[in-house]
């Protein structure tokens, strides 16, 4: 996951097109992460393999999240670290 938040931020900063953030979510706070990076979209991958609920569940956890981060609207966090 550390290497996919890297990479995401890189790619982000060097293209003028949405990036998809994808590599090791598994969690609502993987989520935001990768998005503080310059992902617009997040891709959940092996992560379903081992729990097909996975999706569903950071869906639902992301509003806590977001509160606990004081985050009002995720759009306002894509790349939001520089």
């Amino acid at each position: 996951f550390p290497v996919a938040v890297r990479m995401v931020y890189q790619v982000a900063n060097a293209v003028n097109i949405p990036v998809v953030g994808m590599g090791g979510v598994s969690k609502a706070e993987d989520v935001i992460e990768i998005m503080l990076a310059g992902a617009t979209a997040v891709e959940i991958g092996a992560q379903n393999l081992i729990d097909p609920f996975c999706a569903r569940d950071i869906i639902n956890d992301l509003p806590r999240v977001m509160e606990k981060y004081g985050i009002n609207n995720l759009n306002e966090i894509i790349g939001g670290v520089k």
